[in-house]
């Protein structure tokens, strides 16, 4: 008796929550992950330095990120979605320097890494906030 009262309300929750990415562009959610893999490349480049995680598991890591993010300098402005030039080309001119970031990533102390995470940061704010 209890499972049925408490699908009711779970399924109602569920799919609002899908409905919700449904309405969201092609834009929005491409933009919105690539903040979430800008934020997470600088978090695992500060992590490195502070010794949370080994050099090995970063440079994975960001095996990974370069990955997800390669291409979108092409992909953005033909989204679905997508804002107008003006909004598109600042992403792309802060997509770059992080980008660059993400396939150097400076993992000796020797270098400017605090620039790299700096990069990483406001790629990925201006990302997340692009995406809503």
């Amino acid at each position: 008796m209890l499972r049925k009262r408490c699908a009711g309300p779970l399924l109602l929750v569920l799919l609002t929550v899908t409905g919700c990415q449904l309405t969201q562009s092609a834009f929005s959610r491409t933009v919105g992950n690539a903040g979430a893999a800008f934020s997470a490349a600088s978090t695992t480049l500060t992590y490195a330095h502070e010794g949370k995680i080994t050099s090995a598991y970063a440079q994975s890591s960001f095996v990974n990120y370069r990955s997800e993010l390669d291409g979108l300098d092409q992909q953005l402005p033909s989204q679905q979605g997508a804002p107008d030039k003006r909004t598109v080309q600042h992403l792309l001119d802060l997509y770059r320097p992080a980008m660059q970031a993400v396939i150097q990533p400076c993992l000796e102390e020797s270098c400017h890494w605090q620039a790299q995470v700096a990069a990483l940061n406001r790629a990925s704010q201006a990302f997340l906030m692009a995406g809503g």
